[in-house]
């Protein structure tokens, strides 16, 4: 009996310990959202990233330097000041973060995708509306 226990606490350990290293991450990538560091953002992009900006019709797939421009060219164009994070949820290999882009006098809605791989969670998605 006490070596189940003991089994189930370590389980218990492993997984709050991965939970704190995507958590960790994350934070990382809301605080460069927040503080506009494109420089530093570069490198949270996957390969490919699907973005889809104030209603396009159609997403495009860009490399993570194009994302990173057309994010950069959204927050000059509109003026953003900051962003707050509403929510953020973990499902399996995905996290969903979402908040507020901060622009006097409008907020503009920012959804990412995230999906984990053998190097770390990577942006697949972006979304602001």
């Amino acid at each position: 009996m006490q070596l189940i226990r003991k089994i189930l606490l370590i389980l218990g350990l492993v997984f709050s310990f991965s939970g704190l290293k995507a958590q960790n991450e994350t934070e990382n990538l809301v605080q460069n959202l927040q503080t506009a560091n494109f420089s530093n953002l570069l490198s949270f992009w996957n390969e490919q990233v699907e973005v889809t900006i104030l209603d396009a019709i159609v997403a495009k797939t860009l490399n993570p330097t194009e994302t990173n421009q057309q994010l950069q060219y959204f927050f000059n164009k509109k003026n953003i000041v900051g962003f707050e994070k509403s929510a953020e949820r973990k499902l399996g290999n995905t996290i969903y973060i979402t908040g507020k882009l901060l622009a006097t006098p409008n907020k503009f809605n920012l959804t990412l995708l995230l999906q984990k791989t053998n190097k770390g969670f990577f942006i697949v998605s972006l979304r602001v509306s």
